[in-house]
């Protein structure tokens, strides 16, 4: 099995090709599923690196004109942070260029989460999931007051047969990919 650098590095490049358009599709995808979602749902979104689909722009808007709650997480003290966006004022870029929040915007509890939508860079259909390496998200997911829905977010070429899965990595519940929903087996 490949090392999580190899792995890495190879969807770094894969990303980089992705022409800024591709995330529409991901995101047409995501709003065809959320409009199942209850309303005033609490769900938190990612800012996207390079290659990620942008969240930030029109599925924002959607999911609040749809009744819910959106969430984006600032990086505070090694952690992220979730605060409520209430408008595109909410949002700044951070130093490595994704969009998080504004330090005015309200702090939720990550208790209060009802739906976290995970970047990752692959995802196996079991649901384990390789991050950027700084753990951010392990931690985050791995608190034992989060209770969120985990759906990872990715193009269908992040989709891989195996990861290496270390004791702190954290799995999502689903994938959804421009091709459709993949339920893993991470129990509810």
């Amino acid at each position: 099995m490949e090392t999580k650098t190899v792995i890495r590095q190879r969807m770094r490049q894969l990303l980089r090709e992705v022409p800024p358009h591709a995330g529409g599709a991901l995101v047409a995808r995501l709003q065809q599923q959320a409009a199942s979602w209850a309303a005033s749902r609490i769900v938190a979104i990612f800012g996207g690196l390079r290659g990620e689909p942008d969240l930030t722009g029109a599925f924002l808007s959607w999911l609040r004109e749809q009744g819910h709650r959106a969430v984006l997480f600032a990086i505070e003290e090694g952690r992220l942070a979730p605060r409520e966006i209430r408008d595109d004022a909410d949002l700044v870029r951070s130093n490595i260029g994704a969009w998080e929040p504004r330090a005015s915007c309200p702090p939720l509890s990550i208790a209060e989460i009802d739906l976290i939508i995970v970047p990752g860079l692959a995802f196996t259909r079991d649901g384990a999931r390789l991050g950027r390496g700084g753990g951010y998200y392990d931690r985050l997911l791995g608190r034992s007051d989060c209770r969120a829905r985990r759906v990872g977010l990715a193009y269908d070429f992040q989709i891989v047969a195996a990861l290496p899965v270390e004791p702190h990595d954290q799995r999502v519940h689903e994938i959804l990919t421009e091709s459709g929903l993949i339920p893993s087996s991470l129990p509810e």
